[in-house]
């Protein structure tokens, strides 16, 4: 069996874009909860989409081949770096809707 880089490239390709995808939901749902009149409905729903589309993309991977997953898994890991990147680290912890830090933090 001879190895195609092509498939491989193209699998890190897609697990980037689905990391990417995956973090920026979580960073929108973050954002969002504060607002949010049924915070913890939001954030399972985020999470069930989330999860879902993503395992769902790595089992159409798996029936690629296992090469073809494990290098989705890598663009994946990549996309969490690079989506700490974009949108930075985790902030001060405040209470929502004030703009002050928590008591116990200060």
């Amino acid at each position: 069996m001879e190895f195609e880089p092509v498939p491989v490239i193209i699998s890190l390709v897609i697990g980037t874009v689905v990391g990417l995808g995956y973090f920026a939901g979580l960073w929108i749902t973050v954002q969002t909860l504060p607002r949010a009149k049924r915070p913890r409905l939001t954030w399972a729903l985020s999470a069930l989409l989330r999860v879902a589309g993503a395992t769902l993309v790595f089992i159409i991977l798996l029936r690629w081949g296992v090469t073809q997953a494990v290098a989705a898994l890598a663009g994946f890991t990549i996309a969490r770096f690079g989506s700490t990147a974009i949108w930075g680290r985790t902030r001060e912890p405040m209470i929502p809707g004030t703009g002050r830090k928590r008591e116990a933090d200060q």
